[in-house]
């Protein structure tokens, strides 16, 4: 999830928030004052869900068991108690965003992601499938380029992989040696996105995977 597109999420989830406190409002039965506030009930339900699920991707993480267990509960008119639980679920998911939690769960969700299509990539190198397996490998080198690079406050939306790459370098996140393998790995990525298969070769898609898997174990993943 881009910065611009979580910060959306964000200020709905805010805003989901701040909705839920007239309808978690319940009579001396504990439940809905009418049928319309039912229904809204609902609707705001399906919206807090599918915000917690952009939020986080892993649907193991607490915050969506938790906020999945209760959406799947049948609760009649009693649904605005079920408001009031996910809206003080929301309230901490909030309160864990802006202490950076979230987004060190969302790096190593990622990372566990880029793992697995690294793994397709490992076995079209070992089928010496060239460009099946730079395709992937460009792909995740990319993906993970831009997230440390987002990671460390560097912008990188609408810049090319080598000015990035510079960026890093400049704040010492890679090394004089790590920026040459890095170029090596957009290389293959740029290449492999034109359909340009003989300007790479299969050790150079192995370098790649090489090092996105070093990127991800130093930047991602943990």
């Amino acid at each position: 999830m881009n910065v611009a597109f979580e910060e959306v999420v964000k200020q709905r989830i805010t805003q989901l928030i701040e909705q839920s406190k007239g309808l978690s409002v319940s009579d001396e039965y504990g439940q809905c004052t009418d049928e319309r506030q039912q229904q809204e009930c609902v609707a705001w339900i399906t919206a807090a869900q599918n915000a917690v699920h952009l939020v986080l991707e892993s649907p193991a993480t607490p915050y969506r068991l938790t906020v999945d267990r209760i959406a799947s509960e049948t609760h009649g008119y009693a649904i605005s108690r079920a408001v009031g639980k996910i809206a003080a679920v929301l309230e901490n998911l909030m309160a864990d965003a802006g202490s950076g939690m979230l987004a060190s769960v969302a790096d190593q969700t990622r990372a566990e992601v880029f793992d697995d299509f690294l793994d397709h990539a490992d076995a079209y190198y070992e089928d010496s499938r060239k460009n099946e397996a730079g395709v992937i490998a460009g792909v995740v080198f990319e993906d993970t380029l831009r997230r440390i690079c987002r990671k460390n406050g560097i912008s990188e939306e609408g810049e090319k992989l080598d000015g990035l790459i510079s960026a890093l370098a400049t704040q010492g996140k890679l090394s004089a040696v790590k920026a040459k393998r890095a170029r090596v790995a957009a290389h293959v990525r740029t290449k492999a996105s034109h359909a340009q298969w003989d300007e790479f070769g299969l050790e150079d898609v192995r370098a790649t995977i090489d090092f996105t898997r070093e990127l991800i174990e130093a930047h991602l993943d943990g």
